[in-house]
């Protein structure tokens, strides 16, 4: 064999498993499917909000179910006071962690799992209003999901970005594609 044909034989084989492993990146994807999210958050007049959240995650296959919820048993406070951690690097905030809880169901083939974070610093008081914000933190805006504010019952609202879908008294309420990014309400205290 000469070198001219050693060459275009070593390009073959180079091309070759470049190809292989391109497809098997583009087929690969991720192992599950989120279904909807359901997201309820509760503050008052302290600067602790509690966010519950119900997720619904279609699977690939059981395999993968029992991996994920092998690890989220193993992470989940851990994950959460990480990215919270970051999230307040990120805003120039402190927000922290002061308890999680967590649960999960399967449901007609969909994991349900239900995440209770009370954050510290999530709402901060500033000349008799409150402020609920994390920046323009992205959120995911997948069909049959919905967002929803808390605030007490005498609260007078003062502002909210971006515009709700809903709001009736003190439920401010966004679902689907009107859910942008975290929102941003500022509200006081009724008289």
């Amino acid at each position: 064999m000469n070198n001219k044909t050693m060459i275009y034989l070593l390009i073959f084989v180079v091309v070759f498993f470049l190809l292989i492993d391109i497809i098997t990146l583009m087929t690969r994807g991720p192992n599950f499917d989120v279904v909807f999210y359901d997201s309820d958050i509760y503050s008052d007049y302290s600067d602790t909000a509690t966010i519950t959240t119900v997720s619904g995650l279609k699977f690939k296959n059981d395999k993968k179910k029992n991996e994920y919820i092998k690890t989220y048993q193993q992470t989940s406070k851990q994950t959460f006071e990480k990215y919270f951690s970051e999230i307040s690097k990120e805003i120039g905030k402190s927000i922290s962690v002061v308890d999680v809880k967590f649960d999960w169901k399967e449901r007609e083939g969909i994991l349900e799992i239900t995440e209770q974070v009370t954050l510290k610093g999530l709402v901060e008081e500033k000349e008799n209003s409150y402020t609920i914000d994390m920046g323009k933190i992205k959120m995911n805006s997948v069909s049959n999901s919905n967002v929803k504010v808390h605030i007490p019952l005498d609260a007078v609202l003062e502002h909210v970005e971006p515009t709700p879908t809903t709001q009736k008294e003190n439920l401010i309420v966004w679902t689907d594609k009107d859910i942008l990014y975290f929102p941003k309400i500022i509200y006081k205290r009724g008289e």
